[in-house]
């Protein structure tokens, strides 16, 4: 054992009663779990780390088989039609189907004009190929689930093996955010302890609820903030929490899991949903055994990039109909002649 998996093995411990059948499964033992947290600024997670508010995130991205890269971006490419804002809706339906919103169609978090019937969840199209891999989601947010995994249904039949929401209560400011993300920590752990999940997507949402001042109103989005970093640090146990579930399955050295951890957008101040670095410039954690390492250490990495990496890793051979040239917008009306 190297010296950099047994400092993961000491900061994440075994944990006990899991299920699992090794390579057995539908992928021959291939497994994602992707884990989003919502709006976590790049250079906040990189000061987490440094103080040591993040040992479980600093852990996976320095085992020989991890990494942490800054590369990654939100938002499309600037002046060009990806371009879109740095906002959860279009954000988590560009990390979730793969492309932009010049596509998928979702410009703000109303979900308005949304095409996933067209642009689907990865999931969906997971179970296209093999109907009977196990897709696992949890969230709380519910536009994840009732906007981007319903939106994405053939004529409503469900995909989603185990969906798990919780309704974080609005008329308290969201103020119980951090509780419902332990909910869905605890129903993801479930999952990974008494199924055999191929694809799992795990959603935290208290890190964007304290950049925005919900959860106190003293918070922002920065690096400078104890309270944002406090949230990241909470977060961060509760990924250590599912990599030692994930980790404690009876076969798994000889399952392959990729990790992806990321997150939607960063922010400023209080808000985001604009075009500076600090909204656009996100990060990625990720560990598995091919990871292109030069490509997303070297070379910018758009969030569109994430489900094309998920597919490969379970040898998936995307179709092309799954990302059809995306619509024209209409044609300028002529100007009236004059008379």
């Amino acid at each position: 054992m190297t010296i950099s998996r047994l400092l993961l093995w000491l900061v994440l411990p075994v944990a006990a009663f899991a299920h699992g059948p090794g390579n057995a499964g539908t992928f021959s033992g291939k497994r994602v779990l992707f884990i989003g947290i919502d709006g976590c600024r790049a250079d906040a997670v990189t000061t987490a780390i440094e103080r040591g508010m993040a040992p479980q995130l600093k852990a996976i991205s320095q085992d020989k088989n991890g990494l942490l890269t800054l590369k990654c971006y939100a938002g499309g490419d600037l002046g060009k039609p990806t371009h879109q804002p740095t906002v959860s809706g279009p954000g988590w339906t560009s990390l979730l189907t793969g492309v932009w919103m010049n596509q998928h169609g979702v410009k703000d978090n109303r979900f308005i004009g949304g095409r996933m019937r067209t642009y689907c969840h990865f999931m969906r199209r997971i179970k296209e190929v093999r109907p009977k891999a196990f897709c696992a989601s949890f969230t709380d947010w519910p536009p994840i689930h009732d906007f981007i995994a319903d939106g994405s249904r053939d004529n409503g039949k469900e995909f989603l093996d185990v969906k798990f929401t919780c309704v974080p209560d609005s008329k308290r400011h969201f103020i119980d955010n951090p509780e419902k993300d332990i909910e869905v920590r605890d129903e993801a752990l479930k999952t990974l302890r008494n199924h055999n999940p191929d694809a799992m997507f795990v959603y935290f949402g208290q890190v964007d609820e304290f950049g925005h001042g919900a959860v106190d109103s003293r918070a922002n989005f920065s690096p400078d903030s104890t309270l944002y970093l406090n949230a990241i640090s909470h977060v961060d146990s509760h990924v250590g929490e599912l990599i030692r579930a994930m980790r404690s399955r009876p076969k798994f050295a000889e399952e392959d899991w990729l990790v992806l951890i990321t997150t939607d957008h960063g922010g400023r101040g209080n808000s985001h949903g604009g075009d500076s670095d600090v909204e656009r410039n996100i990060w990625l954690v990720a560990h598995g055994v091919n990871l292109s390492r030069d490509r997303l250490l070297h070379h910018p990495v758009p969030q569109t990039a994430l489900v094309p990496m998920i597919y490969a890793h379970l040898g998936i051979t995307p179709k092309p109909e799954w990302t059809p040239e995306p619509p024209k917008p209409p044609p300028s009306p002529e100007p009236a002649k004059k008379p």
